[in-house]
């Protein structure tokens, strides 16, 4: 039996179908140009009856209703416009250019609902200032494609149906993400496509409010005259007055968009917080925005010569102190004899949800994680991002470059050649090490495959090299991956440096396909959000046992063996912990709790000089590297020297602030209150890296 539900879009087919059979009748032929203008109610419908069928959308029938009204209002001007466009062709200009100027308002007013709609939070949310330039682009646009294709409506519905999809993309990101599109996403898109597959597309009623007033859009602009000259000169003067129209329009906007600072119009660009930004600016200044806030900033008064005068005092404090210490002398001769192996772990979404309030709750953490005394060093680990974006921890833990320096929102493994800054893979092939990165994922996501090479890599493992392998949850298992790490470790005598990128805690976490796990409850959390964290916590588990039996193995290895081993970022889940176990808290301390996940550097052979007892020491990604290669005796480049020494004033440095030495967030625009040491490491990483890529 036929639901309710679905009888509205299936009855709105029936209809359409009759007029286009009526239309047939009593024309004999339907034009391709009202096939075309019918087809997308048509196609919407068929759409809408199939997310209905497949139970992808769970709110009021109301909102139904108004797409399938507004697919009929298309059809049927798609079916009289060729009636329509007559009458209006024969009446007085000034009506012509009234119900022109009527419909193009309309559109543009249409085209902003189909676009802010989906994401919107409330109908007031974005100040009208913006929301007036968002039209004011959006018109001019139109305008634009309008005369570019010859005084013809395609053009406007073409724009309409381009945002309205941005709009429903930009409503399915911050549902999966809970951040907004920005703009290097576009250079991710081959990611995005990737993972896509893992998620529940589900839409919501503001989803479909949007694709009526899209489609209402649609109705209007099928209805626009051309009005084409009759003689042939007079339509070649036509055509190039259009063009002529049509770009100077598209010049119009291009110089809206790029010669103003949209900063400086009053856009506020909260990179914690960018669903804010968007929703108080509107999708297009926000994007806009963004884009102009691209490029690598040049630190104030720079000159390459003060900026080496000042690193060489970094390192110059580095060597006369921890580097001419008795322990650091030890490690680093012990190393030069030794030469371990270094393995990087960056466990996917690998994370302490103690860490997000101070009462328990029933949840001890990953156990066996925390009950190790034999580490190098633990703690804290600071992180720039939270939810996804893997690639910008890699950058930040491979470079040792901070994206406070960068720019938050950035992917810079594909905006930069890699090759031209710093990296710790390169350091470790300049000491003859063999240097393998694995990832069990398609090789080019986030641009991997020339950010590795830049980075250095040899060899890059992808899924094809995992062909059969276990797999849990949403990926190759991480047991798996360090099953790889021992095979590389033992298929040579050289020295390794290995760099494993797991995937199997990847989101999402309503994908029931863990079999009966431990289930977990906190108050005010729903049944689904609290299933979701049990599933999260039990891979954690899986990791933390995985973790735990591959240092075991290591143990019994008969070669020295550096792990560095931390969690990319806090997962989808800990944004609702966050917000029950600290009930109407909102602002910059409560969202920092989401960028921080934990850290540990491990050794199978006593390192000289360290006591291995597990010492505590908070730090951030991008400081990781400087500290485990200073502990085990690497040796270490200008930038990490500095870094060492920064580390002592400035504990931790992200794209989201900075840590105090009492470990309280600082956002970055207070950061030199804190020590002038974030000032330094600003000149400093751009002489080592800003000046070359920029």
């Amino acid at each position: 039996m036929i639901s309710l539900r679905l009888l509205a879009p299936l009855l709105s087919l029936v209809a359409l179908a009759v007029g286009t059979a009526l239309l047939a009748r009593r024309d004999g032929r339907i034009r391709p140009a009202t096939v075309a203008w019918l087809a997308v109610p048509v196609l919407t419908l068929v759409w809408l009856t199939v997310w209905l069928a497949l139970d992808l959308y769970h709110e009021g029938r109301k909102e139904i209703v108004l797409v399938c009204a507004a697919a009929l209002v298309a059809g049927a001007c798609a079916l009289g416009r060729d009636r329509v466009r007559s009458a209006l062709g024969a009446k007085g200009p000034r009506t012509r250019a009234a119900v022109f100027v009527g419909s193009l308002l309309a559109c543009t007013v249409l085209t902003f609902l189909a676009l802010e709609l989906p994401s919107a939070i409330a109908a007031d949310t974005i100040l009208p200032q913006f929301a007036l330039l968002e039209c004011a682009l959006i018109l001019g646009t139109a305008l634009a494609l309008y005369y570019l294709l010859q005084r013809r409506g395609a053009g406007v519905a073409i724009l309409s149906t381009a945002l309205a999809l941005i709009g429903i993309a930009e409503f399915f990101v911050m549902s999966f993400k809970g951040a907004a599109i920005l703009p290097t996403d576009l250079l991710v898109l081959g990611t995005a496509a990737a993972v896509s597959g893992g998620y529940v597309y589900t839409v919501a009623a503001k989803v479909l409010l949007a694709i009526s007033c899209w489609l209402f859009c649609v109705a209007v602009s099928s209805l626009m005259v051309a009005f084409p000259a009759v003689r042939a000169d007079a339509r070649r003067r036509a055509v190039l007055g259009n063009l002529g129209a049509g770009l100077a329009c598209a010049l119009a906007v291009t110089l809206g968009v790029v010669l103003p600072s949209y900063e400086g119009l009053g856009v506020e660009i909260s990179y914690w917080n960018t669903v804010w930004t968007y929703h108080t600016h509107g999708f297009l200044p926000s994007f806009i925005a963004i884009t102009q806030d691209l490029a690598i900033e040049v630190p104030e008064g720079y000159s390459d010569e003060s900026a080496a005068e000042l690193e060489a005092s970094y390192v110059a404090a580095y060597d006369e102190t921890r580097g001419a210490s008795e322990s650091r002398v030890a490690a680093e001769e012990q190393f030069s004899e030794l030469q371990p192996s270094v393995v990087y772990v960056v466990n996917e979404t690998f994370a302490d949800l103690n860490s997000l309030g101070d009462e328990p709750w029933g949840y001890a953490g990953p156990e066996r994680y925390n009950s190790r005394d034999d580490t190098l060093l633990r703690g804290a680990l600071s992180v720039s991002i939270t939810g996804g974006g893997t690639a910008n921890s890699e950058f930040e833990v491979l470079t040792g470059v901070s994206l406070a320096y960068v720019g938050e929102g950035k992917y810079p493994f594909s905006l930069y050649d890699l090759s031209l800054g710093p990296s710790v893979v390169r350091q470790f092939k300049d000491l003859g090490y063999e240097t393998t990165a694995m990832h069990p994922n398609i090789p080019n996501n986030y641009n991997r495959l020339t950010a590795y090479e830049g980075l250095g890599f040899d060899t890059y493992l992808s899924i094809e090299d995992f062909e059969g392998a276990e797999w849990f949850h949403s990926g190759v298992s991480d047991a798996a991956t360090y099953e790889k790490v021992l095979e590389v470790l033992e298929s040579s005598d050289q020295p390794q440096f290995i760099f494993d990128l797991t995937m199997q805690n990847h989101s999402s976490y309503d994908q029931n396909n863990l079999g009966d796990v431990p289930q977990y409850s906190i108050d005010g959390l729903d049944e689904d959000e609290n299933a979701q964290l049990s599933e999260y916590i039990a891979c954690i588990e899986e990791s933390d046992r995985a973790l735990e039996e591959f240092l075991g193995e290591l143990e019994e290895l008969d070669r020295p063996v550096v792990v560095v081993f931390l969690g990319d970022h806090e997962s989808r889940v800990a944004p609702f912990v966050n917000d029950a176990l600290h009930p109407g808290e909102t602002g910059y301390a409560h969202e920092t709790r989401l960028y921080e996940t934990i850290y540990t550097v491990w050794a199978n052979y006593d390192v000289a000089g360290a006591e291995q007892n597990s010492p505590v020491r908070d730090t951030g990604i991008s400081y990781v590297t400087a500290l485990a290669l200073d502990v085990i005796g690497a040796p270490l480049t200008d930038l990490q020297k500095a870094q060492v020494v920064a580390s002592e004033e400035l504990p931790a440095v992200t794209a989201m602030g900075v840590r105090d030495l009492e470990g309280t967030w600082v956002p970055l625009d207070e950061a030199s209150t804190v020590s002038s040491a974030y000032d330094d490491l600003q000149t400093i990483t751009y002489l080592e890296f800003g000046r070359h890529v920029s």
